[in-house]
């Protein structure tokens, strides 16, 4: 290459003929010249260390020094982590009230004042086993629990989230189980019974879809008369969004909207996400008309100083 008549770039190039000598071993069985390149890029960028709040509270989890807690779970078949200590049929868990204040209300909720100024509360659980009830507590102090282990032990774990309203761990345990669990006509309906009970609006969209997109198969296999009348409604919304998708239409309609839309605008308006999806829709259309009664008063306001405004320099 040239520039302004100075060459420029290497010199000294392999020769044609010295690739194509079959001696030199250069080219493979289909005469394909294989070139690897290699780039490394010289990091220009700061490093600067991530703020280390989060692992300082995770420190903290199950530290006996520094707690003012201590949850006694009652032991049940299930093995136990090692970690954590056993006595007395129990194992027990420490926590900090304040993180607990903050993160898991009903947990603090258990938390009784009668224990002695500067000393250890305990608290007795008995209706969560010491596995599940150690994924709530490391939830709480900001732990994330392996995929695997919410597949594994999904169920427990909504139920004691929801019981303790755990919301997000809940809502992450339902989408590992929804993402496990491969719907048959034969256990779909169980399916859909234990997502209307447990309010889990994910796994029962999931159910209806399958119920909806599967009718011949599972005509004959469902027991219709166990499906609650008020699922009707969610069944014809699935059949009205089936068509719609399979058209390819884009439908901005609250009332068809997926569940998982649903609660990314819920959260995006620092609303609830748990509930059914009458219920986060309700709550959507509800912060929509407060936002457009604000916009009007304040639209209100400004015409009101502008007429003042006006007025005075009248006077």
């Amino acid at each position: 290459t040239t520039f302004n008549s100075v060459a420029i770039g290497w010199h000294n190039f392999i020769k044609r003929s010295f690739i194509l000598d079959a001696s030199n071993n250069i080219l493979d069985i289909n005469g394909t010249l294989l070139i690897v390149v290699s780039m490394k890029e010289e990091s220009t960028a700061v490093f600067v260390p991530q703020n280390p709040l989060l692992n300082t509270i995770q420190e903290m989890f199950n530290d006996d020094k520094t707690a003012d807690v201590c949850f006694e779970v009652a032991n049940g078949a299930d093995e136990v982590e090692k970690d954590e200590q056993i006595a007395g049929g129990s194992t027990s868990f420490h926590a900090h009230t304040l993180i607990l204040k903050k993160c898991a209300p009903m947990l603090a909720d258990l938390v009784s004042n009668g224990g002695e100024k500067g000393g250890m509360i305990s608290v007795q659980v008995s209706d969560v086993q010491p596995d599940i009830f150690r994924h709530l507590l490391w939830y709480v102090y900001g732990g994330k629990t392996a995929e695997d282990t919410l597949k594994a032990h999904a169920k427990d774990i909504i139920d004691a989230a929801d019981k303790y309203s755990i919301v997000n761990l809940k809502l992450e345990a339902e989408a590992a189980y929804v993402e496990s669990t491969t719907f048959t006509a034969e256990n779909v309906l169980d399916n859909l019974l234990y997502a209307d009970a447990t309010n889990l609006a994910l796994l029962k969209e999931a159910a209806i879809d399958f119920i909806a997109g599967n009718g011949e198969q599972i005509i004959d296999e469902v027991t219709f008369s166990l499906i609650p009348g008020r699922l009707m409604k969610d069944l014809v919304v699935a059949t009205t969004r089936r068509v719609k998708e399979s058209k390819n239409e884009v439908t901005t309609d609250m009332k068809l909207m997926r569940v998982s839309e649903l609660r990314r605008k819920l959260n995006e308006k620092g609303l609830d996400v748990d509930g059914s999806r009458e219920a986060m829709i309700a709550s959507l259309i509800r912060s929509e008309s407060v936002g457009i009664n604000a916009t009007l008063l304040e639209a209100e306001d400004e015409l009101n100083e502008d007429e003042d405004e006006n007025n005075a320099e009248e006077e």
